[in-house]
């Protein structure tokens, strides 16, 4: 089994099947996983990100819930969302200049390249749905919560 990428969040409303949860994302900058996750580079800076789901688990809000997502499918749909256009952008524009021999021919070919890349990465990616890394949400026990006066003890 591949490793898991594993977030906290808590769910702000539930209808449809669907939930949003409020992912916390203030400690992104300092997790382990650095660049890597694709939740750190959609929080930008945030300190919350929203994210719709589907849910079969009764679920209220504010309850906690891990947000989880198999790390190698991460991989493998970065890899055909960004490494894959951006090889075929370098190959588009080494056939538009050798086409061509001019700049604008090479900017053509590398826009065409971009463009069939797309399109192929879609088209593969509906036709082999387990590409696509689907998020699962797993509920997680409510810790105890605590009130400050216990912590005050007059004597």
């Amino acid at each position: 089994m591949s490793a898991l990428l594993e977030h906290r969040g808590v769910v702000q409303r539930v209808a449809d099947g669907k939930a949003v949860i409020a992912m916390e994302t203030s400690g992104c900058s300092s997790c382990g996983h650095g660049g890597s996750c694709g939740v750190g580079k959609m929080a930008a800076g945030r300190p919350a990100t929203l994210l719709t789901l589907p849910t079969s688990e009764e679920l209220r809000p504010g309850d906690v819930v891990a947000v989880v997502l198999p790390q190698s499918r991460l991989t493998t749909s970065a890899l055909l969302g960004y490494l894959f256009p951006a090889l075929a952008m370098l190959i588009g524009a080494g056939l538009g200049s050798s086409f061509d021999g001019s700049d604008g021919g090479t900017a053509i070919g590398a826009m065409l390249g971009f463009l069939i890349a797309i399109v192929l990465a879609r088209l593969v990616i509906g036709l082999l749905p387990g590409l696509m890394p689907a998020p699962q949400l797993l509920a997680r026990p409510q810790p105890a919560r605590i009130s400050p006066k216990e912590f005050h003890h007059e004597h």
